[in-house]
């Protein structure tokens, strides 16, 4: 199956964020109506004849030299590999049969084995009018010279000046010269294979940016961690589709370059994967702080990875509204620790602009810029009301 074939059947909904879309046009506004509705039962697809592969070693200097040899003597040419892993653990992903994944399955070398996943980002539908609202509640017209405006959840959580706190935004990029960002263009990286930019062309990272570390530099918004530094990690293209090689070469990276106190913000979803589980928590065990969205599928999200992960340094999120009420989209389970703004929120958007949204993406960067500030401390401020598990989430602050 190619991949523009694939990509129009998968159904399933990473972590759905409805976006109202506001530009830089100041005559007429080019607004995003919701998407549809999340259907409780889509999940993420497995590409067909495509895994993922750990080995049992995880010495980065041991990885390329074990590879050659599991790749020779179960009778592979080292072309067959489309993606190699090292960081927290070695591996490689590609392209196999059954029969040959069986075979690799038996060599004494190998850990696991996981179907590589296709996800899909929350698809969006645009609509214009030439009448713009200043509704605090809906979409604001803005432009990169306009007053700035405080975010109501950024208020309810909490604020401060990020500068010089690091946080990895493993999503579909970042606007690189949104004036309201400080992006780090040396660090930033794409995991799509054969394209190096890490530019934004969805909008749902630039969108989870602003929300962490918008400046406090009288324009646009304020990000919880104001002037935080953003490293865009991209794993999902133009039209918001992603894999799970993708999300997993990302976070191994983070593994390996980032340091104690570093933020890393997951506003995504797939089927459970034990091996993106396990990387999450290596990953947090070095003390850096993962803020993972639920899910808006209003559904336990005990079979997703990463939310379903319980573990110190790991914050599983879930989205409240402005009456402090859980939202009748947001996931929920054991696995949840906090609740956060996440439904009509204003943030920055692709193309140097602005716009409000909902999801759980939104939800779990507020307590990504409260990690931030606090070097991995989530204060709570009272209970989400109607929180469906029998287990209430604390409201998180700063």
């Amino acid at each position: 199956m190619n991949t523009a074939t694939f990509k129009k059947a998968v159904s399933f909904f990473a972590l759905a964020s409805v976006f109202s879309m506001s530009g830089c046009q100041k005559e007429e506004l080019v607004e995003e109506t919701p998407a549809l509705p999340l259907e409780p039962t889509s999940s993420a697809k497995s590409i067909e004849g495509k895994f993922i592969v750990v080995l049992k070693d995880s010495n980065p200097l041991n990885g390329n030299s074990l590879r050659e040899r599991i790749l020779k003597r179960n009778g592979f040419e080292s072309s067959r590999i489309r993606d190699i892993f090292q960081g927290a653990f070695n591996g490689f992903s590609g392209t196999f049969s059954k029969e040959e994944i069986a075979r690799l399955r038996e060599d004494e070398n190998v850990a696991s084995i996981e179907p590589d996943q296709a996800v899909m980002l929350g698809s969006v539908q645009k609509s214009g009018t030439k009448t713009p609202t200043t509704s605090s509640t809906t979409t604001t017209t803005t432009s990169t010279t306009s007053t700035q405006t405080l975010p109501w959840g950024v208020t309810r959580v909490g604020y401060g000046d990020g500068t010089g706190k690091t946080v990895w935004v493993i999503d579909s990029g970042v606007n690189s010269t949104h004036p309201d960002l400080n992006v780090d263009k040396v660090r930033s990286k794409s995991f799509i294979s054969g394209v190096t930019s890490w530019e934004d062309g969805y909008g749902h990272g630039t969108g989870v940016a602003g929300i962490i570390g918008a400046k406090n530099n009288n324009i646009g918004v304020v990000g919880v961690a104001a002037n935080a530094t953003i490293v865009a990690l991209r794993v999902f293209d133009d039209t918001g589709y992603g894999t799970l090689t993708r999300i997993y070469s990302a976070l191994n990276h983070v593994f390996q370059n980032g340091k104690p106190g570093d933020v890393v913000n997951m506003s995504l979803r797939v089927n459970g994967s034990t091996m993106l589980d396990d990387l999450v928590k290596k990953t947090a065990a070095r003390g850096i702080f993962i803020a993972v969205a639920a899910g808006n599928s209003y559904i336990d999200c005990k079979n997703d990875s990463p939310a379903r992960v319980i573990a110190p340094n790991v914050f599983v999120v879930s989205n409240m509204d402005s009456y402090g009420k859980f939202s009748s989209s947001s996931n929920f389970g054991a696995s949840v620790r906090f609740a956060a703004p996440g439904t009509n929120v204003y943030t920055t958007w692709k193309g140097g602009g602005y716009a409000s949204g909902s999801g759980t993406s939104y939800a779990a960067p507020h307590v990504a810029g409260i990690l931030a500030l606090t070097g991995g401390k989530v204060n709570s401020q009272g209970l989400v009301v109607g929180d469906p598990d029998g287990k209430t989430d604390p409201i998180a602050l700063k």
